[in-house]
């Protein structure tokens, strides 16, 4: 039953999501880089990025909090939701003090704080968009939820799209009009989100603010795991752009570099992000009903894994080709960093699984200690390696850092939640890559233009999938096509 729940509002949300979302990152993100320059969408990188470094205060592990416990007794959300709102306000305060403080003590200078302060509002806004939706997904609106997701990039599509391909102001579009852009798109997406859950009246969910210090003081203590768990997070997965913009001479320049490729890893961890979404909650449930998770597991991972190792199939194989493509500024240089970011994706994937997994199972110390040692480790490596080799070098780090992540939580979680493995479910998985990339070498070596060897190796890993049973395609029909 919850593997067909599973599939259905996957299939639903990675639709809606390849509809928008691809849209905006290459359509409208990519192609303000290319007119704005590596350097001044290297510096907006690097101030966005440190931003969302303290993210945690504006949220507190509120999100996860609410998703593994709401999905569990949902008929809390009405009595909860607007103490919560209130809690929120106020650590939305101490968020803006704190960024303010610290851009001050790092030495920010005031020349771009007209970019920082509207990207603090926008983190602000991001913070309340992603609160409401946990709300929705907890009382089961997973379509509702799917829909929001895409509100913000919708908007953007339609305001920067007449700016940058429309508009006379084409020509001399700023950073700064980006950044005002995604201001107006979450204030719209903040709006509907507020709508949709005061629709869901047969629940009484009332949106309003309650300001509750008791209640404050009792939900951050609740939250503190869940926070440091998105703390830890945060810090070994988006450190490097600020580390590369303050270390180096040409740091803006080199953080433009890696936010080029950054942008592709993005929307390709966006699968993963989408899988986490709906995972969370059915997880909760499959653990607070006393049910085994194997079956769900070994889905999710399955589906992941096949799209991860396609990606990163194309990455290495076409890496120059790509970037050439997507940025008119790239070089050899562009490709380097390319191709060992998007080894990655594999890495990640698996994280995305697991770690919702442990996330649900409320394994929160144990994840913690994992993220703690990664940020460790990212943060020695960064240091190191961006001084020798610069966007490279932290490319490099982010890939040792996620594998050495993924490879803790499969560990973690298979002891904690008695997940069955085998190896000879490992090997296939293996083999399956092995494969993939063996038919990518040998679409490569036909006398046909790049674009057509890659349609062909897409064509044939899918097949591949199919046939190894990493997509399980009769078992995915046969859930569709159920009706119990």
């Amino acid at each position: 039953m919850m593997n067909r729940l599973f599939i259905r509002n996957l299939i639903l949300v990675i639709a809606i999501n390849l509809l928008i979302k691809p849209v905006y990152i290459f359509g409208i993100d990519r192609v303000v880089q290319n007119i704005v320059g590596p350097v001044s969408y290297g510096l907006f990188f690097s101030i966005f990025n440190f931003t969302y470094l303290f993210q945690v205060i504006n949220d507190f592990g509120l999100q996860n909090f609410n998703q593994s416990i709401f999905s569990k007794y949902d008929f809390l959300i009405g009595k909860y939701l607007p103490k919560m709102l209130g809690a929120k306000l106020v650590l939305g305060f101490a968020y803006t003090f704190i960024i303010i403080l610290l851009a001050w003590i790092i030495g920010y200078r005031l020349t771009v704080w007209y970019l920082l302060l509207p990207i603090t509002l926008n983190q602000i806004l991001v913070s309340f968009l992603q609160f409401f939706r946990t709300n929705v997904s907890a009382k089961g609106y997973y379509h509702l939820d799917s829909f929001l997701s895409v509100a913000d990039k919708l908007v953007m599509i339609i305001v920067c799209g007449y700016l940058i391909f429309i508009s006379s102001l084409k020509t001399s579009f700023r950073i700064e009009w980006f950044i005002y852009a995604q201001t107006l798109s979450l204030i719209v997406s903040v709006a509907i989100a507020i709508i949709v859950l005061s629709w869901i009246k047969k629940d009484q969910v009332r949106v309003y603010l309650n300001w509750d210090f008791t209640f404050f003081r009792w939900i951050l203590k609740k939250s503190v795991p869940f926070a440091l768990v998105w703390l830890f997070m945060t810090l070994y997965t988006r450190i490097d752009a600020v580390m590369i913009e303050r270390l180096l001479d040409d740091g803006e320049m080199e953080s433009g570099i890696y936010a080029a490729s950054y942008r592709v890893l993005d929307a390709a961890s966006m699968i993963g992000v989408l899988f986490a979404g709906l995972l969370l909650p059915m997880f909760s449930k499959l653990i607070h009903r006393g049910q085994r998770v194997n079956q769900l597991v070994r889905l999710s991972i399955s589906l992941i894994w096949t799209f991860a190792v396609i990606v990163f199939g194309i990455s290495i194989l076409f890496p120059y080709e790509i970037i050439g493509t997507l940025y008119i500024h790239a070089n050899y240089y562009w490709g380097e960093v390319y191709q060992i970011l998007m080894v990655s994706i594999l890495p990640i994937a698996g994280a995305y699984v697991y770690g919702t997994l442990l996330t649900a199972n409320e394994s929160l110390r144990l994840m913690n200690r994992i993220f703690f040692a990664g940020v460790i480790v990212n943060l020695i490596l960064n240091f190191y390696f961006i001084e020798i080799w610069g966007a490279w070098g932290a490319a490099l780090t982010t890939l040792i850092t996620q594998s050495a992540v993924v490879i803790s939580l499969c560990v973690v979680a298979v002891r904690e939640t008695s997940l069955q493995t085998s190896i000879s479910m490992v090997l296939i998985k293996l083999s399956f890559a092995v494969i993939t990339i063996l038919i990518g070498l040998l679409m490569m070596r036909l006398p046909i233009p790049w674009v057509g060897q890659l349609s062909l190796f897409l064509l044939a890993s899918i097949i591949t999938a199919v046939l190894l049973r990493q997509i399980p395609l009769k078992q995915l029909v046969s859930m569709l096509s159920s009706e119990d």
